[in-house]
């Protein structure tokens, strides 16, 4: 009973691995635009960004905060508490774009906007950009790469930019993780 139960397991856990690696080669092979994806059951679905609808200020007699906003209070991309994603940098962009400067926010939800927070201040310190999250990467090959996380994350509302050097996101790639 006992050497069923481990060919089983060993079984479920060979499998398991053959499907990730199916997975990050049917990523290299179908993507071909610019831009971060992930997989939706078994397809492969391109995250369309978002830009800031604009910001809101907030100025106190002893603090100042700047959020940015996002139209919609959901994302359309509904993913599991344990991200992949896959990101195809064209190799003409290869000196000028780093797989590196990739980070994930955590949105707040509130009025049909989803804000993030890009402005801290008061009489004793200023905090501009973001509280992000590096990934973790893996080179598919010159012009794919793997981002994933080594933990679980919360439910909640996130997103994907590149970091240009001010933490401040010019776009973002959105998803959501359902409870």
């Amino acid at each position: 009973m006992n050497m069923r139960k481990l060919f089983l397991f060993l079984l479920f856990f060979v499998s398991c691995i053959i499907i990730k690696a199916q997975n990050d080669s049917i990523a290299v092979t179908q993507m071909k635009e610019m831009g971060v994806y992930y997989f939706n059951e078994a397809t492969l679905t391109q995250i369309e960004p978002i830009i800031p609808e604009g910001n809101k200020v907030s100025v106190g007699i002893f603090k100042a905060k700047a959020t940015l906003e996002f139209l919609g209070e959901n994302s359309d991309n509904v993913l599991n508490n344990n991200p992949v994603f896959y990101v195809f940098i064209p190799s003409m962009y290869k000196d000028h774009i780093s797989i590196k400067q990739f980070r994930m926010v955590s949105l707040t939800s509130k009025k049909g906007m989803r804000k993030l927070k890009s402005l801290s201040a008061s009489f004793l310190k200023a905090k501009v950009g973001t509280d992000n999250t590096v990934f973790k990467v893996k080179k598919l090959n010159e012009e794919c790469f793997k981002l994933y996380l080594d933990e679980q994350i919360e439910a909640g509302h996130y997103g994907i930019f590149y970091n240009y050097g001010n933490g401040i996101p010019r776009k973002l790639y959105d998803f959501d993780v359902a409870k």
